[in-house]
């Protein structure tokens, strides 16, 4: 290809990385993993597929217990994998245990045929969660690769799971049904994992819980364009429903997540050790829990460092209140204008490119403080995100709602438009809706085809610099491997994406009193976002590892402190800014809402006593699969009535026996 030649110091390079692939790919085969090593088209990158034999899964499975489904015979219960043990001939085999009829089998019989292939019992992600332990891992039979250190050190580019085209398109062609209204949930579950499965079915109970009060918030918005304003009789009934709505929506969300996660077998899931994150650096020490030598960094060195990102949020938020006071300024300049939709328009704008900048600061911050694990790092970046984000969306809203009437701004007195603050709310609460729904959908959409359009630009550019007038085009310029193209994508993450709605949600209920058909748009908004993520992930990412979850926590607790808020907010709205109760003096106005609130938290109270967060139903199976998963497979199938077993065996179809039509001796 007309390289120029390495000097000395490339080359000690070249046999350093040469040393440490040897030294990991022999540990990959050392352990039984099946490997396929290949160059990239440009031959500047080694890939490597690993595989497993089903053998090794079982083996491994049953060395560290891995959950497994068992059939609908033994309640679809999740238990410990065992291989069967076919007894000693010393005891007449009377310690013998066969539990292989025991676990679900998982195939497609349209592909596979009638009969199930060895590890049918695995699921695409069991698979790959085995495989990830046995790369990982130190246990017997693993290899027991630091893919952190790898990636931190920039001898390993990328690690992830490989797409499976036939899956995707099966949930691709039916999206709306899969990610949308969740009956095919079970779908992304298996193929993406519990995390991501929790999301899409969050939006699914989202978006069903908003069809009564988009049915309803639209009737109102037909009389309230009969009144000429939102500030009206109606209001009252639109404050006790969103109020009954934002307070017991996540209760039922708990609910209905802690089903899926019996049913899933997440229920019990234990906390596991995280692993190390890439971009974690410290100092090499002996780690007291999995006795490896890992990276350590000590709370003393990154306490200063959480000080200092606090200290800059700090003010950025005082920052961000300035601004938003010359914002609130500028509208009522505006205003005598005749420029009052557009300063909303720009105010919109506004509101999301700061949101886009202090997410690059939260990020670079975060990152700055050096945490371990995934979820340490997610947790403090939500704690700088929610409260920026929650102060830049709607502070200019809580203005105009309960300071702009009356009041005086850097010595400018603030109107509202014909003294009705509620019309101005409605109409800049739309506004901002509608920006999520077309600018930041867009954006969202467009990033990921930028950067893969930037980076395939950027490769070619070099490529073609590195050709000579003796290289063949034919020879250099193949098609792209199908792992090749995969590693040019992004990385998914859905705190982003969960970030999006908990705004959006905020958005949705916080002032909805003054805008009845904001739960339309939000239905819309959510609807497109699933469509967007579901293609994100088909088409412009990488396949995401599949990690098990039992809920979306710490999402739910923002979300139920969103719905918390929002009762507190319109309540206040009806009371202190409406004209329903202008009549009333300050002191019985602060009495009436305080009744009302109280009110509300007393019925969440009541509904979290009739139904609790836990089901009855799911307590009492989840002992049920704990008895059954006792008596069929710790006991070793002794107390497994004949009839059971039986339905369980002829649930899974058996390959025909061997018959031969000549004597056994000629045969052999």
């Amino acid at each position: 290809r007309g390289l120029r030649q390495p000097n000395h110091e490339q080359i000690r390079q070249m046999e350093s990385w040469k040393a440490k692939r040897n030294q990991v790919i022999h540990s990959l085969s050392d352990t039984g993993l099946v490997l396929m090593l290949y160059y990239s088209r440009d031959r500047d990158e080694i890939f490597v597929r690993v595989a497993a034999d089903p053998n090794h899964l079982r083996q491994v499975a049953e060395m560290i217990r891995y959950q497994l489904e068992l059939k609908p015979q033994y309640l679809s219960a999740f238990a410990d994998y065992k291989n069967d043990y076919q007894g000693r001939r010393d005891l007449n085999y009377s310690d013998r245990c066969i539990v292989s009829h025991l676990y679900e089998t998982h195939y497609d019989k349209e592909t596979e045929g009638e009969y199930p292939q060895k590890d049918a019992i695995f699921r695409t992600v069991d698979r790959l969660r085995l495989i990830d332990h046995i790369v990982r891992s130190g246990d017997h039979n693993c290899a027991g690769v630091d893919v952190g250190q790898l990636l931190h050190d920039g001898h390993l580019i990328h690690y992830f799971p490989l797409h499976e085209q036939r899956d995707l398109e099966d949930m691709d062609k039916d999206w709306f049904k899969t990610f949308v209204m969740g009956r095919n949930i079970h779908k992304v579950r298996n193929y993406f994992g519990e995390r991501i499965a929790l999301y899409f079915l969050f939006m699914s109970h989202f978006i069903k819980w908003l069809l009564i009060p988009t049915v309803v918030g639209t009737f109102l918005c037909v009389i309230d364009l009969f009144f000429g304003t939102s500030n009206n009789f109606t209001a009252v009934f639109i404050c006790i429903g969103v109020g009954l709505f934002s307070t017991t929506f996540i209760h039922f969300w708990r609910r209905k997540s802690h089903l899926y996660a019996l049913k899933w077998g997440t229920f019990s899931m234990k906390k596991k050790p995280e692993p190390t994150r890439p971009e974690f650096y410290g100092v090499s020490r002996v780690n007291p829990i999995t006795s490896r030598v890992d990276r350590y960094y000590p709370w003393s060195e990154r306490i200063w460092k959480v000080l200092f990102s606090y200290s800059v949020i700090l003010v950025s938020l005082i920052s961000l209140f300035f601004t938003v006071g010359v914002l609130m300024v500028l509208r009522h300049e505006f205003h005598k204008n005749g420029g009052r939709i557009t300063f909303q328009v720009i105010n919109a704008l506004i509101v999301e490119l700061l949101n886009t900048l202090f997410t690059s600061l939260a990020t670079w911050l975060t990152d700055r403080e050096n945490h371990r694990s995934y979820s340490e790092h997610a947790n403090h970046l939500l704690a700088k995100m929610v409260v920026f984000k929650f102060i830049n969306c709607y502070v200019s809203l809580y203005y105009i709602a309960f300071l702009k009437e009356h009041s005086y701004l850097f010595g400018v007195p603030m109107t509202c438009v014909n003294d009705d603050c509620l019309n101005d709310l409605g109409a800049q609460l739309a506004i901002f809706m509608l920006m999520r729904l077309t600018l930041q959908n867009m954006i969202e959409l467009g990033g990921p085809y930028a950067m893969m359009w930037y980076r395939r630009m950027t490769e070619e550019s070099a490529f073609n610099f590195d050709a000579t007038l003796f290289t063949n085009p034919m020879t250099i310029m193949p098609d792209l491997s199908s792992p090749e193209k995969q590693s040019k994508k992004e990385d998914y993450d859905v705190y982003t994406d969960m970030d999006e709605v908990l705004i959006l949600y905020g958005y949705s209920v916080l002032f909805v009193v003054a805008c009845p058909w904001v739960p339309l748009i939000a239905i819309i908004s959510l609807v497109l976002e699933c469509f967007l993520d579901q293609k994100k992930l088909v088409l412009l990412y990488r396949r995401p590892f599949p990690d098990a979850a039992s809920n979306n926590e710490p999402w739910d607790t923002a979300f139920d402190v969103f719905g918390m808020l929002a009762m507190a907010t319109n309540t206040a709205v009806i009371v202190f800014s409406s004209n329903v109760f202008a009549g009333w003096n300050h002191f019985h106005k602060i009495l009436l809402f305080m009744v009302v609130e109280h009110a509300m938290i007393g019925f969440r109270i009541l509904i979290s006593t009739l139904f609790p967060a836990i089901p009855h139903e799911v307590r009492l199976l989840a002992m049920q699969q704990q008895v059954m998963v006792h008596r069929h497979l710790n006991l070793g199938g002794e107390e497994d009535s004949h009839e059971t077993r039986a339905s369980a065996m002829m649930a899974t179809a058996q390959p025909p026996p061997i018959v031969h039509d000549g004597d056994e001796e000629e045969f052999w």
